[in-house]
């Protein structure tokens, strides 16, 4: 176990343990969930990844320079996307999502709604009344959408 130092304040008390044995990450595999453990007990499921879709559909990048944790995979509907991520939370602490530098400068904003086993990420361009983007149609050679979040997991 090694202490987080030097990061910000919610971090800066957790303590990292990996959740088992880590095998070699695929787009298409089951991805385990690091756990953190803050100094108080509570255990928390570390969600993050990174998203793409270059043409041919959207998934979760898990390759030499990308590693995902506890994202089992992404569907794309009509009008979000859905990241799975059934960890065995059991209440929601937070989790974000944000644009790279590619689609920052084309205008791009992304926003989820955040369950226990998956997230509905919806995509947005222009006026704040404007309708969630169709995901299919968002794409870029190197753009990503970030994931990062953390829910909550039951005792030990």
């Amino acid at each position: 176990m090694r202490r987080l130092l030097a990061v910000p304040a919610l971090l800066a008390v957790l303590l990292l343990a990996p959740a088992g044995p880590a095998a070699a990450p695929t787009a298409s595999a089951t991805t385990a969930a690091d756990v953190l453990v803050t100094e108080g007990g509570t255990r928390l499921a570390l969600i993050s990844c990174a998203l793409r879709n270059t043409g041919s559909g959207w998934a979760v990048i898990a390759d030499s320079g990308h590693q995902p944790s506890g994202c089992t995979g992404v569907v794309t509907h009509a009008d979000h996307l859905e990241l799975q991520h059934d960890v065995g939370a059991i209440r929601v602490s937070s989790l974000a999502v944000t644009v790279d530098e590619t689609y920052a400068k084309s205008g791009l904003r992304a926003g989820a709604s955040v369950g226990f086993t998956l997230s509905n990420i919806y995509l947005y361009s222009g006026a704040a009344s404007s309708p969630a983007l169709s995901p299919a149609g968002v794409t870029a050679t190197n753009g990503n959408l970030w994931v990062q979040g953390y829910l909550i997991l039951p005792a030990a």
